[in-house]
């Protein structure tokens, strides 16, 4: 070893960081599927499945050979595509490291024999530094540990780097440009991976410029220009080409010539050979050096992007799990275009106060909004050989009155329009005079009044702005240049970006998605000064927001970091430009050109990862600085050791720390709680999932290992597209088709995309307009009929639907326009009867025979949405035609709103993590809780949940781990409820305490969920396991209550949802017992623990009346409104002792007032 050369050590040392990162990365990957994409993405792999636009083929790919490793064994795959995300992270670092060392070595402009001893412990301890640091950063080992595009995307960045070094290495030799053809073929393999890794290009491009060239301003701005050329070319032109290509060819040789489906791929496959055949070609003949290259880059970048061939291909071949169905060049082409994401200004265009503005959108003279044309729309048309137009893809054309530059704040959701209005204020309003309809109402100024007083008091919401919309009431103002502005620098990439880069190097509070509140989210240091300063005293905040997760690394990672780029940036301009590049085009150009809205549904630190790996390298040459500065002190090897040796503490202080958190070895709660939701439903069920974290696992356990392939899985929002109701008609492994009488045709784009109900007001104000405008009665006869029946069967709503007449087409005409009439439909009622058959209810396992008794005949549904889309189309197609023969559960994922369920909430039965539909009516109960529960069923659906592993206390669970906990605990207390009821205490006992043990209140202490849990036990017989429970949950809640009061009122702005829903919590943890008591039948000892619960508030407000009597009368007159921090509670509370005692809220409302009016005169 003493003998070995600088290239032999770096050589060496470069794999055995790469073992370290594997074997730390293998030991915590999670063992089976993880929430989010990754059951989506894991089931793609192994069966050469279609994932979410714009696809990943490459990765699917790799994955599939990855998964020969797994022998066929379906509970082996996960863990195996797992692995194969810690092996390309793993990979990644031992790029990182070579990539680290050649940069610190192009300081000293040595090359590698030239390399002293002393130079040579320097640059290794660097290289290492730097790539343990970014090992053991947050965002990479999430990543690395799951089966994700992102440990893969990060590797072909990490390898892109590198492989400009090695160009660089041998910039000189004949044949170099090998290297550079190589970095296009890279460069076009990565598309199939992630988009961001294109990214890296300007990084290459000007490495390539610092080797080759002599800085000059001149040389500078042009090296700049071409690079942006390269990108641009890359990212908006040949890829897109290729596939506009592609797409158009299809189009002209299907349709134009009448050949068959794929035929103008082929030709186009064909003429993309030639091309590059002719590149060649040229090139050679050139004999030009810089030619070829530049052929053969572009020739090996598109053999590379080939790998997408996969996508179409296996859509072809129509797999359980196809999205978007890309079967044609047509469908590729949106599939690359992202197109159902829809399109978003970045430079220029629209504010989201255009759609709070009647006139944000600019109408033609018929009220139409005016639109232009961005595309046509094709489907396949099997029947007639050839492809149908369906309809044309357009933007809106909005009103230059809320079209800016850089509008940063352009969502249209009304909950994202209610994030940009809590943060920068609502916007401001006029009286809209110019409008002749409201100029002059009393009416409307009375409206406008009350609305402008709710703009003054701050009390706007979104929602308000909406209801005027229509009326055309109000001219709104847009958000000026310096919101917009202030939101993108503080908030897009303040918030966002710079959070998240101290999460990984300087310390993070907690994994809690972070809504600006101080509690949650946040980055800390460790250093307790500038921690509180920042964000209270940490010390005092609750235990629920100090977990495995509050990492400290005290600005250390960080410094090392910024250390690393003054210094390269004075000793090496140009390198160090092309790292800024890197780094500036991973985190505020991704921040810039997606816009990102406040607040995500997740974290979006993974998609800034490359920006972290661009920091891990300047963490390595901040490591040489301090190494080389050492060094020139004191010329001493042993002692550049001990430094490095010092040093090396920064990335193991980091991994030690984020160990824990990143340990998924023991965590299965996405893989249980898939099992659990798959095992409690009956024999050929159809379920209904409505988002990524109850539809991916599901997914996945059934592609994976088989599990309970019989259920059918429909995603209620994916069945609003065509290729997805297509799906969901075919058989899949032992799963039947849904039951439909629908045709493609039928629900194809541009047909029944809206159907409008109509009511009894609408028909009566029809026939009325016909009447005065001197229609005959005969006119609309088939309809009148409509003005007395008000309710149909669903069969018959069908039938109403699939009918086509010139009547029809009439009416139809005459409320949405001779152009658009097609694509729309109508129900004239919006009442109807599903019909219950009983023996087949019976048959299909959906009741017991003890059920019989209790079973309606028929089922009256009320429609109370005003338009039906087709996904509740599907749903209604799907009751029309099942006849009970097959069971239908809607997952709890969607129950919160009525219409994903068709209105059905008083028939359905609560299975645990879903709901049953059952012809037996259920209403909801006063505590909110939905479905009838059959104690024996739910009582086997609990015994045989598998709960996620929740009971190791030194494993650490996310959020979106957690969120289940409320549906298991529920499970266990709703099913202990009934058993009780039915005399089987026992029963019931051992349900809640298998859920206390598989879930410790101790470390899961969430009130919303255990407060069931105290209800059942008390209902079974365990009188104080209950009221112990619940005082340690008051105890917490209380506790949390006080945190927040002991922060300032900037402080408290975003933690109003938090404050708000403690008082709630209390009352929850209270009506647990008092409903309790109540239900077996002591309801004195109900009320005696409701007033018992009240003395705890007022106490509060007894010292709050004592604290305004010390102050002067002004000073109390004024802090006299803060008794709104207390009354929450007793509003809750009153509710609660209403049943009990009707005088009791009056007569302490009356002592409440009486007493704050004697502080304050």
């Amino acid at each position: 070893m003493k003998n070995w050369t600088f290239r032999q050590w770096n050589t060496i040392l470069g794999w055995v960081v790469f073992v370290i990162a594997f074997f730390t990365y293998l030991s915590t990957i999670e063992p089976n599927f993880s929430f989010w994409d990754c059951g989506e993405y894991i089931s793609s792999a192994v069966k050469l499945e279609v994932t979410h636009a714009p696809g990943a083929a490459l990765f699917q790919i790799v994955g599939a050979v990855a998964a020969i490793f797994a022998l066929g064994k379906g509970e082996n795959y996960s863990i195996v595509i797992n692995a194969m995300s810690a092996l390309f992270s793993a990979f990644t670092i031992l790029f990182l490291f070579w990539t680290i060392t050649h940069l610190v070595r192009r300081l000293l402009n040595k090359d590698f024999e030239e390399i002293t001893k002393h130079q040579e412990i320097s640059i290794l301890f660097a290289g290492v530094i730097g790539a343990l640091c970014f090992t053991f950063s947050d965002t990479f080992w999430f990543s690395a540990v799951e089966g994700e595009v992102y440990s893969m995307a990060s590797m072909f960045i990490a390898l892109l780097v590198w492989l400009i070094t090695k160009w660089e290495n041998e910039y000189n030799a004949p044949d170099s440009e090998r290297w550079i053809i190589l970095i296009f073929f890279i460069l076009g393999l990565s598309v199939g991976v992630h988009m961001m890794c294109m990214l890296a290009i300007p990084a290459v491009c000007l490495i390539y410029y610092a080797r080759n060239y002599t800085f000059t301003w001149k040389s500078f701005i042009w090296a700049n220009v071409i690079t942006l050329v390269v990108l641009a070319l890359v990212f908006k032109i040949i890829f897109p080409v290729i596939m506009t290509l592609f797409g158009k060819l299809e189009i002209f040789f299907v349709n134009g010539l009448g050949l068959p489906f794929h035929s103008g791929t082929i030709a186009g496959f064909i003429l993309m050979v030639t091309i590059c055949y002719f590149l060649i070609k040229y090139a050679r003949k050139a004999k030009r050096n810089v030619y070829q290259t530049i052929a053969l880059s572009v020739v090996y970048m598109i053999i590379g992007f080939s790998c997408w061939m996969v996508i179409p291909i296996r859509a072809n071949a129509n797999p359980p799990m196809n999205l978007n169905d890309p079967d044609t060049a047509i469908g590729m082409l949106d599939y690359y275009n992202r197109e159902q994401y829809g399109d978003w200004p970045t430079i220029y265009g629209q504010n989201y106060t255009a759609f709070l503005d009647a006139k944000g959108i600019e109408k033609n003279e018929d009220g139409s909004f005016k639109t232009t044309k961005e595309g046509d729309i094709y489907e396949k048309d099997e029947k007639t050989g050839t492809y149908r137009k369906t309809g044309e893809r357009f933007n809106y054309v909005f009103s230059k009155s809320h079209v800016s530059l850089m509008p940063r704040m352009f969502n249209e959701d009304k909950d994202v329009m209610g994030n940009y209005i809590s943060m920068y204020g609502a916007p401001d309003f006029t009286f809209n005079y110019d409008n002749e309809d409201v100029a002059d109402s009393p009416e409307a100024k009375q409206i406008f009044d009350e609305l402008r007083q709710k703009y003054e008091d701050g009390s706007i919401t979104a929602s308000d702005y909406l209801k005027v919309r229509p009326y055309d009431l109000i001219n709104v103002q847009r958000p000026s240049l310096s919101q917009n502005m202030d939101y993108f620098f503080t908030f897009q990439n303040g918030y966002y970006f710079v959070r998240y880069l101290m999460w990984n190097f300087v310390g993070r509070q907690n994994d809690l998605e972070g809504h600006m509140e101080i509690t949650n989210g946040n980055w800390i240091s460790g250093i307790s000064f500038i921690d509180d300063a920042l964000w209270g005293n940490q010390d005092k905040m609750p235990a629920k927001f100090k977990n495995e997760s509050t990492v400290k690394f005290f600005f250390l990672p960080l410094i090392l970091g910024l250390i690393g780029f003054f210094f390269q940036l004075k000793r090496d301009f140009g390198r160090f430009y092309a790292l800024l590049s890197l780094f500036i085009l991973t985190s505020v150009g991704i921040v810039f050109y997606t816009g990102v809205k406040p607040f995500e549904p997740r974290e979006r630190d993974y998609a800034m990862v490359g920006s972290f790996y661009a920091f891990a390298i300047w963490i390595g040459l901040g490591a040489g600085a301090i190494l080389w500065f050492i060094q020139s002190k004191v010329k001493s090897n042993a002692l550049n050791i001990v430094a490095g040796v010092v040093l090396l503490g920064v990335p193991f202080m980091m991994g030690f720390q984020n160990y824990n958190v990143h340990d998924r070895s023991g965590r299965y709660t996405a893989y249980d709680y898939a099992h659990s939701v798959l095992k409690s439903l009956p024999k050929d069920d159809i379920l209904f999932v409505y988002g990524d974290n109850d539809t991916y696992p599901v997914w996945a356990i059934q592609e994976t290992e088989r599990f309970r392939d019989d259920v059918k899985v429909v995603n209620f929002t994916l069945a609003s597209t065509p290729w997805n109701i297509d799906q969901i008609k075919r058989k899949t492994y032992n799963a039947a088709p849904i039951p439909s009488e629908m045709t493609h045709e039928d629900y194809r784009d541009g047909v029944n995309d809206q159907i409008y109900m109509m009511k009894k007001a609408d028909w009566e104000g029809l026939f009325a307009m016909l009447k005065d405008q001197g229609a005959p009665e005969t006119e609309f006869q088939q309809f009148r009929k409509f003005l007395t029946q008000d309710s149909m069967t669903l069969k018959e709503a069908m039938n109403f639907i699939k009918t086509k007449s010139p009547e029809k087409d009439e009416l139809l005409k005459m409320y949405f326009g001779e152009e658009k009439y097609e694509k729309y439909n109508i129900l004239p009622v919006n009442k109807f009867i599903l019909p219950v058959n009983k023996a087949n209810a019976l048959k299909a396992g959906i009741i017991n025979a003890a059920d019989l008794p209790n079973t309606v005949n028929q089922i009256m549904i009320t429609y109370k949405g005003n338009t039906l889309y087709k996904n509740n189309l599907i749903l209604l197609d799907i009751l029309a035609n099942f006849d009970w023969k097959r069971p239908i559960n809607f997952s709890s994922g969607g129950i919160y709103d009525s219409e994903n369920i068709f209105f059905l909430d008083e028939y359905l039965q609560f299975d645990g993590f879903s709901y049953r539909l059952v012809p037996i009516h259920t209403p909801e109960n006063s505590d909110g809780e939905m479905g009838r529960v059959d104690a024996n069923s739910l009582y086997n659906i609990v015994k045989n949940f598998k709960w996620g592993n929740f009971k190791d206390m030194n494993v650490h669970f996310d959020e979106t781990a957690t969120s289940n906990i409320v549906s298991y605990r529920s499970s266990a207390s709703r099913a202990a409820a009934a058993l009780s009821v039915s005399g089987q205490k026992a029963k019931a006992i051992e349900l809640l305490d298998l859920a206390a043990r598989e879930i410790p209140a101790e470390k899961y202490n969430d009130p919303r969920s255990l407060s069931s849990m105290v209800y059942g036990y008390i209902v079974a017989g365990q009188e104080q396991k209950g009221l112990k429970l619940a005082e340690i949950l008051k105890k917490g809640i209380f506790e949390e209550y006080d945190y927040y009061l002991s922060l300032s009122k900037t402080d408290q702005r975003y933690l109003r949802r938090q404050m708000r829903a403690k008082p709630m919590e209390y009352s929850l943890v209270v009506s647990a017992v008092t409903d309790a008591y109540e239900k077996i039948g002591q309801k004195n000892k109900a009320y005696d623990y409701l007033v018992k619960s009240i003395e705890p508030i007022d106490k509060k407000f007894d010292v709050f009346i004592k604290d305004l009597q010390q102050m002067g009368k002004e000073k109390a007159m004024s802090e006299s409104e803060n008794v709104q921090k207390i009354t929450p509670f007793y509003q809750y509370l009153f509710d609660i002792m209403e049943p009990f005692d009707s005088t009791y809220s009056k007569e302490k409302e009356d002592q409440i007032t009486t007493a704050i009016i004697k502080a304050t005169q």
